[in-house]
């Protein structure tokens, strides 16, 4: 037999027009879904990353950062 476990509404109790909406919501949303299900190693970086446009070593390539303005350049070697 399946037995669902019940969390307790984090919207119960709390007053505003918002926190009302929400706590009807969550009782057909539930918690957030977070992660894969499993543990999970963490990430590693690749040693030697490649390019994936051009595929050489990422090291040989120009990256010029942009600001709130101008994007992100990423030139790669001829």
């Amino acid at each position: 037999m399946h037995t669902r476990t019940s969390l307790e509404n984090p919207f119960k109790g709390k007053k505003g027009f918002w926190n009302r909406v929400n706590r009807v919501v969550y009782t057909f949303t539930g918690p957030a879904q977070v992660g894969i299900g499993r543990p999970e190693e963490p990430y590693v970086a690749p040693a030697d990353p490649v390019c994936p446009v051009c595929g050489k070593l990422m090291a040989a390539h120009d990256i010029r950062r942009g600001d709130a303005t101008t994007p992100t350049q990423l030139n790669c070697p001829a």
